[in-house]
């Protein structure tokens, strides 16, 4: 059965430490010259003592293999009730022994095969019945059972077993801990005391070798978990600093995606730090472990130069042998840094690849990866004509999301917009207003509003703040908030000047009766937008936009807006209402003389 080849990679390291167990099929050789399956399917077995019925399980096994018959086979359905109705007298040895047995059978179509389902499933109800008896060590011996099987997500054992061992965490080996962690990542949802295993993992931090930290990480990252103590991600960051040259790519890749997943404020120039030394690894790792070194620093916002054209570099040498799902992720990464490689070309040539005839199969299958990649090629400032006609290929779209618009992700309403604004004579079919409404409804915020009462965050009390200070000096019905850009999650702030830079009320030029459709301005007079930045608006230690918010001042202006971004360090530091409104009048005249 397939196992993930970094689940292998994981398990082999266990493994190779001595405290996983092998999982070898060929425990056990079974003989079998001396059987035929005829006769065994002929016996009635449920006249037949429990421990023959289930060595002769095993041999049945290889006699289906070496004739290439099924268990799902109805002929074996008495059998294997026989079999299922004993398991209750099994003792434990024999209960690996039908676990080792299944292994013997041709593989099953899924986990869902009929007799297949109920051998593992009685499996499963037994060994949870008999739980409380087992020390933590034959508990983990078992969900490793179920791991051969490939079945711990739909196992009850498996689940049970994890809450558990979480709830015991503090009596855990370290050998343990790790494969513990291990599990809950294969079952990729975590347990509720999986905090309790955080502490004790750092706790004991310096027992880990790099390699189980890996494992260690994959458990986080696979169930979803963040880390919460920043300590060890810090811990993390300085150990694979300090071993960069030797560390292998799996484990690297596994250690990146949790420190990007669990930090999302800086930490000093911790990451770029890090970025530093990795800069010189970046020939040696492959294409998919470089795809996570350049997605390290999208969670900060953390942007180096030097890494970013290292990884091109490398990526260049490679390209027609990238996956479409690397080429989303890289070119997520110089969107979201607004960073055009030194190699001019490179983002051409990802282009040019992705237009291959080879890789319509690749696009087919990962279709909502391919029209990813080119949404993101416009975060800076490229949209590709002849692909974006691909995306809305109907025949494409139904594939890749199904018969129903609500269906449809963020990025085909980015893309549709896109055209409206930079293609306005584009011959492409793109979606009926009705289906952008729809779209727009599902994908965009409520506009704050101080009326409503729900618990705002940071960016929301920001918008209520600078509404509220413009209100205060303009008048009601001179700012409002709306959404122009329906593609963007967030609402903005509006207001308008007449040519003479007087105020001029807004109305009700941007109420809800419109929504859902791009909104050009509805005069001649200087219509100003004001886009909330929120903490993560810039580059780290710049005073550049991210390219989210960089392509929402672009396509603004492109409307006919003039477009401005409100920083939240530069709002929050000015304490008082006067102070603010000062700085809130220099960005609307800056917005202005931009645009001019």
């Amino acid at each position: 059965m397939f196992m993930e080849h970094e689940n292998s990679y994981a398990y082999n390291i266990m493994e190779n430490k001595g405290y996983a167990m092998k999982l070898n099929n060929k425990q056990d050789q079974v003989h079998v010259s001396n059987y035929s399956l005829e006769e065994l399917l002929s016996e009635n077995w449920s006249k037949k003592p429990p421990h023959t019925i289930f060595e002769t399980f095993s041999i049945l096994g290889v006699l289906c293999s070496e004739h290439n018959k099924c268990i799902s086979d109805k002929v074996f359905d008495d059998f294997i009730d026989n079999l299922t109705d004993n398991l209750t007298k099994a003792s434990d040895a024999e209960l690996k022994l039908i676990f080792y047995s299944l292994l013997k059978w041709p593989v099953a179509e899924s986990i869902k095969t009929r007799n297949f389902i109920e051998v593992w499933a009685a499996l499963d109800d037994e060994c949870l019945k008999r739980l409380r008896d087992w020390s933590y060590d034959e508990m983990l011996e078992f969900i490793t059972l179920f791991y051969m099987l490939n079945v711990n997500r739909a196992s009850d054992y498996s689940y049970r077993c994890l809450l558990k061992l979480a709830s015991k965490a503090k009596h855990l080996t370290t050998s343990q801990l790790v494969r513990t962690m291990f599990f809950i990542g294969i079952q990729r949802k975590s347990p509720k005391d999986i905090h309790q295993l955080e502490i004790y993992i750092n706790e004991r931090f310096k027992e880990f070798s790099i390699d189980e930290l890996a494992i260690i990480s994959m458990g986080f990252f696979k169930s979803k978990t963040p880390i919460r103590n920043m300590d060890i991600i810090v811990k993390i960051i300085d150990i694979i600093s300090n071993n960069s040259s030797q560390i292998h790519e799996i484990s690297l890749a596994a250690l990146l995606k949790i420190i990007r997943y669990s930090m999302k404020v800086t930490t000093g120039n911790k990451i770029y730090l890090l970025l530093d030394k990795l800069q010189a690894e970046v020939p040696r790792l492959s294409v998919m472990c470089n795809v996570h070194v350049g997605l390290l620093g999208t969670s900060t916002l953390t942007l180096h130069e030097g890494c970013l054209n290292a990884i091109s570099n490398r990526v260049a040498d490679a390209i027609s042998e990238t996956r479409i799902k690397d080429l989303e992720r890289l070119t997520l990464t110089f969107g979201t840094f607004n960073y055009t490689p030194q190699s001019k070309n490179f983002l051409q040539n990802i282009i040019a690849e992705l237009k291959k005839p080879e890789r319509e199969v690749e696009r087919t299958f990962y279709g909502r990866s391919f029209v990813c990649c080119v949404a993101y090629l416009g975060l800076l400032g490229i949209h590709p004509e002849e692909l974006i006609k691909l995306v809305f290929d109907p025949l494409f779209l139904q594939k890749t999301y199904g018969k129903h618009i609500i269906t449809y992700g963020r990025e085909i309403l980015t893309l549709h917009n896109r055209v409206k604004i930079f293609y306005k004579d584009s011959k492409i079919k793109l979606l009926s207003d009705k289906e952008a409404i729809i779209l727009a409804k599902k994908y965009t915020d409520y506009v704050p509003n101080e009326n409503y009462k729900k618990q705002y965050n940071v960016s929301e009390r920001m918008f209520l703040d600078v509404l509220n200070i413009l209100k205060g000096a303009r008048g009601d019905d001179f700012v409002t908030g709306g959404h122009i850009l329906t593609h963007h999650q967030r609402g903005d702030i509006i207001l308008c000047n007449d040519h003479k830079g007087c105020a001029v009320p807004v109305g009700d030029a941007f109420d809800n009766k419109h929504f859902g459709l791009l909104r050009t301005p509805p005069n001649n007079n200087t219509w100003i937008v004001l886009i909330i930045g929120g903490r993560n608006a810039l580059i780290h230690n710049t005073k550049i936009p991210s390219g989210l918010f960089k392509s929402k001042i672009n396509e603004l202006n492109a409307l006919g807006y003039c477009a401005e971004l409100v920083l939240w360090e530069e709002f929050s530091n000015r304490k008082t209402k006067e102070e603010k409104l000062e700085y809130l009048k220099v960005l609307i005249d800056n917005a202005v003389k931009n645009k001019k």
